[in-house]
């Protein structure tokens, strides 16, 4: 176990040590089922982590400015990528202590939006729409005559 595992178990000791002091036996019984309840919709451990990490990935997504990692995950592309698409300011970032980068969420949505391949559904309504608008024009300029 590396430290960082070894304080989250000792965080989920402690939690369950205040947890066992302020809850009846009974009390405790039912959050086991709860639990086993829970832990049943999973076909195993392993589908269950797989699951916390895939909510673990996608929290990150409610922050505002991200890192080169989250931005990386965020964009299903590797850092290097990232890196190379800050050096070459295709996409703006924010140094506030002058080393670590941070990246706007809404920066890279627009990076993303930045080809779209339209749908004919979608094409077909800006067709209709330049045609409204230019019988507007002619209209317009054959009411000045």
């Amino acid at each position: 176990m590396n430290r960082k595992e070894i304080e989250m178990y000792f965080e989920r000791m402690e939690a369950l040590k205040a947890f066992m002091e302020s809850n009846s036996l009974e009390h405790f019984q039912e959050q086991i089922f709860r639990v086993k309840d829970f832990l049943t919709r999973f076909d195993s451990l392993d589908s269950l982590i797989k699951e916390l990490r895939i909510i673990e990935n996608m929290a990150y997504t409610i922050k505002e400015y991200l890192t080169i990692d989250e931005a990386a995950r965020f964009l299903g592309v590797s850092k290097s990528q990232v890196y190379k698409m800050t050096s070459t300011k295709v996409i703006t970032v924010y140094k506030p202590t002058g080393k670590g980068i941070y990246i706007q969420r809404d920066e890279l949505l627009n990076w993303i939006k930045r080809n779209p391949i339209l749908s004919n559904e979608e094409i077909d309504k800006k067709v209709n729409l330049k045609i409204f608008e230019l019988e507007q024009e002619r209209q317009q300029k054959g009411d000045k005559k």
